[in-house]
């Protein structure tokens, strides 16, 4: 039975009469009635009583317009629901975020993912990121990594998604909070550490007589600067997680730039992965300083 001679009956049968039905399905007549006495003669039944102001529908008729209907909207369905799967709108995608990775700058990325697809996180160390999607326990990673650091890691494809300079967070009523650059000279010698970020901390951040603390995640970190346990280096990605009492301030030293990059494993073929991974790589990379962290420029520059 073709589709398409269901999708004519059903219209003939709706509209009443095979003119409405010729127009509702943008074909002439002729056709439209070959179509219909064709499929009657494949079921050998009447569907159809003709007459002078249209068609009636027979019972046998009614019957296999229910089934029709059905039939063609689980069709619809099905199409709609394969392209989405196939088009990666549709489906399951499963993340590894290292600690060191901005919330600003995962939201950005997972613009792109749309409502219907399911969506994992789970928010790891940078290794294990490197680990978790080498074993196919997710599809893809985010994480951090120094310019000196291996654009290829056990078998992955990795690739920069986002840069970003460091800023230290202090206390508001920290002596330095007024500074217009702070100068990681003149502060205490207490530290508070990220892992996944001390990488690429300077050494003038090295703590030679104070206390050294550690936190996996950068709300951590932040809870202990407001406890007073000391400061720490963050990005300019995480300036939006600092809530009031604390402050973030660039530094006067230069410092490395900090990398945000994802990666996958070649092999791995998801289609919503696959559409992840094109609107990151994608993500155009600004100034991420922004106008109020700038550093001056030369005036003839």
């Amino acid at each position: 039975m073709d589709v398409r001679d269901l999708e004519c009956f059903l219209a003939v049968a709706e509209e009443g009469t095979i003119s409405r039905a010729a127009e509702r399905l943008h074909m002439t007549q002729p056709p439209l009635t070959v179509r219909v006495r064709a499929l009657e003669r494949e079921l050998g039944v009447e569907l159809l009583v003709r007459h002078g102001r249209g068609v009636t529908v027979t019972a046998a008729g009614r019957l296999l317009a229910d089934h029709a209907r059905r039939l063609l909207a689980d069709l619809t369905a099905t199409t709609e629901t394969v392209r989405a799967v196939g088009l990666g709108t549709r489906g399951r995608l499963a993340l590894a975020i290292g600690h060191s990775v901005a919330p600003r700058l995962l939201s950005r990325l997972l613009r792109s993912v749309g409502s219907d697809v399911d969506l994992a996180l789970v928010e790891v160390s940078d290794a294990e990121v490197l680990d978790r999607v080498h074993h196919r326990e997710a599809h893809a990673g985010l994480l951090s990594q120094s310019r000196s650091s291996p654009r290829r890691a056990a078998g992955l494809e990795v690739a920069v998604v986002s840069r970003a300079p460091l800023v230290v967070v202090l206390p508001q009523a920290h002596p330095c909070a007024d500074a217009e650059r702070v100068d990681l000279a003149e502060l205490p010698d207490d530290r508070v550490v990220v892992p996944d970020i001390a990488e690429f901390t300077p050494t003038e951040f090295t703590p030679t007589g104070g206390t050294r603390h550690r936190a996996e995640s950068v709300s951590h970190a932040l809870a202990l600067v407001q406890a007073g346990m000391g400061v720490v280096l963050l990005t300019t990605e995480h300036v939006p997680q600092v809530w009031p009492g604390l402050l973030a301030r660039p530094l006067r030293q230069h410092t490395e730039i900090v990398e945000s990059a994802v990666c996958w494993r070649p092999d791995e073929h998801s289609p919503v992965m696959r559409r992840f991974l094109r609107a990151a790589l994608s993500t155009p990379e600004p100034d991420v300083l922004g106008q109020r962290f700038a550093r001056d420029r030369p005036a003839d520059s």
